[in-house]
């Protein structure tokens, strides 16, 4: 994942509930909120967020980066629950 500073992402964060074995709990409909690292001052903002997963799966859209920058990270999180992107990159 990638993009430029100020335009939504090519291709959308998609978060899955899953239990310990890695299987999706297609009966979770838990709120998903998505926060970013923020060198710089970069924001993260989309369309809803925190976004309701259906079936177990959370589809985030027009979500984007405000700031350029590198070694950026996604955290997804519900209650307890947390999971963290690879680093991506976003261009002037």
């Amino acid at each position: 994942m990638g993009s430029t500073g100020g335009i939504p992402f090519a291709t959308q964060p998609v978060v899955a509930v899953q239990d310990a074995d890695g299987n999706t709990v297609t009966s979770s409909a838990a709120p998903i909120t998505l926060s970013i690292t923020t060198p710089a001052g970069a924001a993260l903002t989309c369309t809803a967020n925190p976004q309701n997963a259906v079936s177990g799966v959370a589809t985030f859209t027009g979500c984007r980066v405000d700031k350029k920058g590198t070694h950026y990270t996604l955290t997804a999180g519900s209650g307890s629950l947390r999971a963290v992107s690879s680093e991506f990159n976003i261009k002037p």
